[in-house]
């Protein structure tokens, strides 16, 4: 009797890991992410006519991107290898992601939205920047981890709000975006998530949703005071359209402030992410997909005023969210992943010669 009252007050613990021991918090949150970044897209061309637009655009351009950097830093880890240097098929797959989708988009550019546009390798197309950065991530880590933490990631964050002071960077391999997201990046490689986890709990989750309605409430009243290109991150000072902090020796604390609030907004978000299994968890494995097909149908809104139809009169930025919703499950579904896979199969080893072949 003693024995079955003891096994009534054991508790079944929640499962936060499948059978492989895949996280199901991570894949939840990659999949939120990719839904803030189609969101983000959707209601951005309604920006100058809706302030609600205007206010989810700034909010989820704060953090959504340099929320994915920071997670994309934390599996980094697992391709380093014991001798400080990368797993080469990894980083060569995400070269060929970025081949393949640089080469589609700019077909598409010119055959099918008739634009006159410059061919190269480069200079990535604005959907790939995220995919360019990758790869120079992955060059630079095997350099960076050989130089003590701290001092890595400060230096990282003092070049990162120079680099704004340079007139010559810009688009070419995404270096403005790259320099000052690598921060990030790295702040991810040396996370671990017990860090987070510990903290985690109703009083926490309790604050951050309040930070996300105070930084929604904040931003559309005084959204006229935020430079939408800080957050963006992809241009320098001088091309910023700077608001506040306009003068030559303080245009650094512009990004300064980007920094902070993404760190808070990102914190906040990753504490309110469920760590169980969702009905969208499977979808958190084919982010990539969706983050590269949905831009075509982006340049599709932007080009052909989808946005301005009639439909979109009356509550036009949350039928926009609605359909951005809808994009981004149909978009996760299998058949979209066959192209990624077959991409992902195409192997270094047979192109190296047998002395220069790595795992």
């Amino acid at each position: 009797m003693e024995k079955g009252k003891t096994q009534k007050k054991v508790k079944k613990l929640p499962r936060y890991t499948d059978e492989r021991g895949r996280e199901y918090f991570f894949d939840n949150a990659k999949f939120i992410l990719m839904l803030f970044v189609v969101i983000a897209h959707a209601v951005s061309p309604m920006q100058d006519s809706h302030d609600t637009a205007k206010a989810i655009w700034i909010v989820l351009n704060t953090f959504h991107m340099a929320c994915f950097v920071f997670i994309s830093g934390f599996f980094a880890k697992s391709y380093i290898q014991k001798d400080h240097s990368v797993k080469t098929q990894r980083l060569f797959t995400y070269i060929m992601y970025y081949i393949f989708a640089q080469v589609f988009m700019t077909i598409f550019e010119i055959y099918v939205l008739g634009y006159k546009v410059d061919i190269g390798f480069l200079w990535p197309q604005p959907a790939l920047w995220y995919l360019m950065c990758m790869i120079l991530w992955h060059i630079i880590l095997p350099y960076t981890v050989k130089v003590k933490i701290p001092v890595a990631i400060v230096c990282a964050f003092v070049i990162g709000l120079l680099v704004g002071y340079d007139t010559k960077v810009g688009g070419l391999l995404s270096l403005c975006r790259a320099i000052t997201h690598f921060p990030i990046f790295l702040c991810g490689f040396y996370f671990k998530k017990e860090w987070l986890f510990k903290f985690r709990n109703k009083w926490t989750q309790l604050l951050s949703v309040l930070v996300f309605i105070g930084a929604l409430a904040f931003v559309f009243f005084n959204h006229r005071f935020i430079a939408s290109r800080v957050l963006e991150c992809a241009y320098n000072y001088k091309k910023s359209n700077l608001v506040i902090f306009t003068d030559l020796p303080l245009q650094w604390v512009n990004r300064l402030l980007f920094y902070i609030a993404a760190v808070v907004l990102c914190a906040a978000f990753l504490t309110l992410v469920p760590r169980t299994k969702m009905f969208f968890t499977r979808f958190g494995t084919r982010t990539l997909q969706v983050y590269i097909i949905h831009r075509f149908l982006y340049f599709c809104e932007e080009e052909f005023g989808w946005y301005k139809l009639p439909f979109f009169e009356s509550f036009g930025v949350y039928k926009m969210i609605l359909i951005a919703v809808i994009v981004t499950f149909v978009l996760s579904l299998k058949p979209f992943e066959y192209p990624f896979i077959w991409i992902a199969k195409i192997k270094l080893n047979p192109l190296l010669k047998p002395e220069h072949q790595t795992k």
